[in-house]
């Protein structure tokens, strides 16, 4: 498949990529690091869940499929915020009729957002899609079976997962790091680069740390983990020293006084952490989420793609709803159909900007 489509040139002001003046090492990844990577948070993205994931060859067939049931396809194993959020949505959705969760993992998210690229039209399915599907994959790689702009219908943002940047409890204390003014001054005093752990090379945490670094011009170690799971398991048994991790992953951990918040990659404090300042006051330009949202497949007619849209953020907007996803810690934002899909060009132009000015390459 061709390299996907540029997008436009210009983006929405807060959604453009920050200035990244300093030299970029460059990453070299294989195909199966590159495609292997964990969101949630990023992309990284996403939280590691010890249920395995359904087999896409164990997948209803079109033709086995009834013509009212929609399937809507998680390209992540059980477990994660992207999971938890699909049944959720989908349980409480009615007036569409039931709607079958699919987990189909594999290659970064990117063997689900395939499948539900290849459905036809006349038989559409759902994807509960994020940024890594759609901003980070295509980047990384060329051959990607699909196109993330032209072969889905983007129908309603969910929700926004900003990353928090913590650290063990006791090690904060012991280095009396508190705010990121006091971690700058720490890290400048600091002969060693402090170590970061990230789900993986090229995931949302790598990405955040280096774009970190760009921002501060301070180093770090770089530090990659098959996933987000032993990454976090890193960064509590002393392993790591600092991780860039999605808020619903980190929240349980900061609430039971494990970890230490930072700061958030948010341009305000989060009504989660209303104490923990936001990383943009001090670094200008640090902000980054993992935002994820249902995309159909591509072809439906408008007035399909209106009614599925409008259900789903009816759903979202309801009391019991918001107070579930403001448990988890995410960010609503009601963003639908061209609204939606201008955020998903600009997230995809904001993420080349930075792949390329990082030199990611796959060999």
């Amino acid at each position: 498949m061709s390299r996907p489509h540029q997008p436009p040139a210009t983006a929405p002001e807060d959604c453009r990529a920050p200035r990244l003046d300093a030299p970029a090492d460059t990453w070299r990844l294989s195909r199966r690091q590159a495609m292997t990577l964990a969101v949630a948070s990023a992309t990284s993205l996403i939280a590691d869940s010890a249920h395995a994931a359904r087999d896409a060859s164990a997948l209803p067939s079109n033709s086995s499929r009834s013509r009212n049931e929609l399937s809507l396809v998680v390209p992540y194993a059980a477990g994660g915020p992207l999971d938890r959020a699909a049944r959720k949505l989908t349980q409480e959705t009615t007036a569409l009729g039931n709607i079958n969760v699919l987990n189909v993992a594999g290659d970064g998210g990117a063997t689900g957002a395939a499948m539900v690229a290849r459905a036809g039209a006349r038989e559409p399915m759902l994807l509960m899609g994020a940024v890594a599907t759609h901003a980070i994959l295509p980047w990384l790689n060329p051959q990607l079976p699909y196109d993330p702009l032209r072969d889905f219908q983007p129908l309603t943002l969910v929700a926004r997962m900003p990353h928090v940047l913590v650290m063990r409890s006791e090690l904060a204390m012991q280095w009396r790091i508190y705010t990121p003014e006091d971690l700058l001054r720490f890290m400048s005093k600091h002969r060693q680069p402090l170590r970061y752990a990230s789900a993986g090379n090229g995931s949302i945490g790598h990405i955040a740390g280096q774009w970190f670094q760009s921002l501060t011009q301070v180093p770090l170690q770089h530090l990659p983990f098959g996933g987000a799971r032993p990454a976090l398991s890193a960064l509590l048994e002393g392993t790591a020293d600092l991780m860039f991790d999605n808020i619903a992953s980190a929240l349980p951990h900061l609430r039971a006084g494990r970890l230490k918040a930072i700061g958030v990659t948010w341009r305000s404090p989060l009504p989660a952490l209303p104490e923990v300042p936001s990383l943009d006051d001090s670094i200008k330009g640090m902000n980054l989420t993992t935002w994820f949202g249902i995309f159909a497949t591509a072809g439906i007619t408008d007035s399909q793609a209106k009614r599925w849209s409008e259900t789903f953020a009816q759903t979202l907007q309801r009391p019991d709803i918001q107070q579930y996803f403001d448990a988890m810690g995410v960010v609503r934002d009601d963003l639908r159909l061209q609204d939606f899909a201008r955020l998903v060009q600009a997230e995809h132009a904001r993420y080349g900007q930075l792949v390329k000015r990082a030199q990611i390459q796959m060999h």
